[in-house]
């Protein structure tokens, strides 16, 4: 990936050096200067181009940095969605931060043959966003071989979904295999049920569609509003005593009521942990 230079011998080297020892054009050496501070130091990029200098010391150090880097790519792949999953969360959550530092590496397509970029991230940088994706539950994982399918209420627990939002969008939980279109809504009579909740989909109208295992294994869909009569602006049955918008409550246990209305519409009523 690095060419090596004669002019490392020294304690300092031209720009132009720097970006021939890292494989990019100046432009894009006075760019990683400006993005990698710390390390950096002390470098005036708006100065007069021929009069800046790069200590060897620094360019080594960027290089370590960037050893065993990860891709955009590679990161999805750890946590197990897809690559525009991993860019949204880059840009909405706290854990931004650990992604700050890039570095786009040229590189040469082993199709085509021709040479191309790809964006990396330090590995340290990569492996902290990763943990803290994975302890705060940002995205709903599968467990290794389980589909979900083969859920049943006796085998779904909580290790078996994590999620940290309040809900997926559809056409997210579509592509990570959860298919809202298996669980039933509008033929659930009224009654108590006992069910786990497997996950939560955001609905129209401001309203998030909860999508639960029963104990005899039956799949349902129910609908939580956001009331107007609590002081708190959480996602309810009716009785609105348990927010379904709070995350990573899927795999809890709860005693369901359901009614009717008026109209003969199932409503969700009533929810209690157990």
């Amino acid at each position: 990936m690095w060419v090596r230079s004669r002019e490392l011998m020294k304690k300092t080297c031209s720009l132009e050096d720097a970006a021939v020892e890292i494989g990019v054009g100046r432009n894009q050496i006075l760019k990683i200067i400006d993005e990698h501070p710390d390390i950096f130091s002390g470098i005036e990029t708006r100065a007069n181009t021929p009069n800046i200098t790069v200590s060897v010391s620094s360019l080594e150090a960027f290089k370590s940095l960037y050893e065993g880097a990860y891709s955009f790519i590679e990161i999805a792949n750890r946590l197990g969605v897809s690559i525009n999953r991993i860019q949204k969360v880059k840009t909405s959550t706290p854990g931004t931060c650990f992604l700050e530092r890039s570095f786009c590496a040229p590189q040469t397509c082993p199709k085509s043959g021709r040479p191309s970029v790809k964006r990396i991230f330090p590995k340290a940088d990569a492996e902290a966003f990763i943990e803290y994706c994975e302890t705060r539950s940002i995205f709903k994982l599968m467990q290794p071989g389980v589909r979900v399918k083969a859920f049943t209420y006796a085998t779904l627990e909580k290790e078996d979904f994590i999620c940290g939002s309040k809900a997926y969008r559809f056409k997210d939980a579509m592509q990570d295999g959860l298919n809202p279109q298996k669980y039933r809504s509008s033929d659930i009579a009224p009654g108590e049920y006992l069910g786990k909740l497997v996950f939560k989909v955001w609905g129209r109208r401001s309203v998030i569609q909860c999508f639960f295992v029963l104990s005899t294994d039956e799949l349902i869909r129910l609908t939580a509003f956001r009331p107007h009569a609590t002081p708190w602006r959480g996602y309810t049955p009716r009785d609105g005593r348990v927010d379904f918008s709070e995350a990573g409550i899927e795999g809890t246990r709860y005693k369901l009521t359901t009614g009717l209305t008026e109209r003969g519409i199932v409503s969700f009523l009533s929810a209690k942990a157990v």
